[in-house]
């Protein structure tokens, strides 16, 4: 007799982290195709995407494991979720930005000098800001900040999200 094992956190997780990073650079591409430089559109409809796939995650995993999940599963697989999400999104973005659209990194900087300009910053100042945001503002510094802040953010709405979606055994003993 065949024994079907459930999928496990580490399958669900990365299965809708795929999703996610996929949506996310998707998010991104339209946001800078249509000319959207800074501002909070973006992360928030990255942010509700990760809400609602980490619910959904959730829900497979209760779905396959007797409608049961800890806390903890939760932030695991939320966390590992977002970890999957930021590693996909952060390559396909470098990929972009390093061979696809290559200019985009010379707009980013001149966006930053505009709005420097707006805020009365000129001359030593300015260009102190602008040498700290062009070790910054590369392919690899735009990868690197955006893995770092994907797995934090993702943490902390795992952290939240997890305690509406968790579903302990009442048979277990605390």
């Amino acid at each position: 007799m065949e024994e079907h094992r459930a999928p496990g956190i580490v399958r669900i997780a990365t299965k809708y982290g795929l999703i996610q990073g996929a949506l996310s650079f998707l998010v991104f591409l339209v946001g800078t195709l249509a000319g959207i430089r800074q501002g909070w559109v973006q992360p928030a409809i990255s942010a509700a995407l990760l809400v609602v796939l980490m619910v959904l995650a959730h829900g497979e995993f209760k779905k396959t494991h007797q409608g049961k999940m800890t806390y903890a599963q939760g932030l695991g697989s939320g966390t590992l979720l977002a970890g999957v999400a930021a590693a996909v999104s952060c390559l396909v973005t470098y990929v972009y930005v390093k061979y696809i659209n290559t200019g985009y990194i010379a707009v980013v900087l001149q966006a930053q000098r505009d709005a420097l300009a707006q805020r009365g910053m000129s001359g030593a100042q300015a260009e102190q800001a602008m040498a700290i945001a062009s070790a910054i503002v590369t392919p690899v510094g735009i990868a690197v900040t955006g893995l770092i802040t994907g797995v934090i953010v993702g943490f902390i709405l795992a952290l939240i999200v997890s305690i509406f979606t968790q579903v302990d055994d009442p048979r277990a003993v605390t």
